[in-house]
């Protein structure tokens, strides 16, 4: 009985004291570095050294956030990436969430496989991750137009034309993969400037993006053959 007590008190201690160092770790960053959003602080596999997810990215330091340590952690015996599967973790979204009313939806074959992406009609990677998508079946898609115009001046302008489309992905995949104007002769209400301010709240800085039905976002175009895998990979 008072080795169970030993055991547990001793347990409540280390519990505490790693805590307590999160907490010193926590005050350190926001009184050293007051200009920079801290999202997360998290204990790593390595005694005394703490992740810390901020400006998008993880880095890892000690309690005294003096020295920072930017780049992949990996455990060489598993031959696994820890900070690749813990940046998906911190990056994965609860797509429930999302407000599909603002989105185009275009299902191929049963549909049984979701996507949800942020698209810009302009940008070319875009373009290319449309094509792939064409050779994609049993699938729906949810559009979410999000137009860059930092980068593509013409993109919101486009955007606006394919949402007041009568065939919305009709005139999507038109202009994207046969650069055929859409031929929207009405303008109408769309959802764009809540499209764009979504995606920054979901800290999607570049298109394309998507996710996947259990939140993992996938930054970039894909070839058919990668998207097959990462939608079998989805539980």
């Amino acid at each position: 009985m008072k080795i169970w007590l030993s055991l547990l008190t001793l347990g409540l201690f280390t519990f505490s004291s790693a805590h307590a160092d999160i907490q010193t770790l926590q005050q350190n960053l926001k009184t050293k570095y007051p200009e920079i959003q801290v999202k997360s602080v998290q204990n790593s596999p390595i005694k005394d050294v703490y992740e810390v997810y901020m400006g998008g990215r993880i880095v890892y330091t000690n309690e005294e956030a003096k020295y920072f340590f930017v780049g992949n952690l990996i455990d060489l015996k598993e031959q696994k990436n820890l900070t690749e599967e813990r940046m998906q973790t911190l990056k994965s979204i609860d797509v429930k969430s999302l407000p599909l009313k603002q989105a185009i939806k275009h299902v191929k074959g049963k549909g049984e496989r979701v996507i949800y992406v942020f698209s810009d009609p302009d940008c070319p990677y875009c373009q290319n991750l449309e094509k792939e998508l064409k050779n994609i079946d049993n699938l729906t898609v949810y559009l979410f137009l999000y137009p860059i115009t930092r980068l593509h001046p013409n993109a919101e302008s486009i955007s606006q034309q394919i949402w007041c489309s009568k065939n919305q992905y009709q005139a999507w995949e038109d202009y994207l993969i046969d650069k055929k104007q859409p031929s929207a002769n009405k303008s109408c209400t769309t959802p764009i400037e809540k499209n764009i301010a979504l995606a920054k709240s979901l800290e999607v800085d570049g298109t394309p993006t998507f996710f996947l039905q259990d939140g993992t976002r996938i930054s970039g175009a894909r070839e058919a053959g990668e998207i097959e895998l990462l939608l079998k990979a989805v539980k």
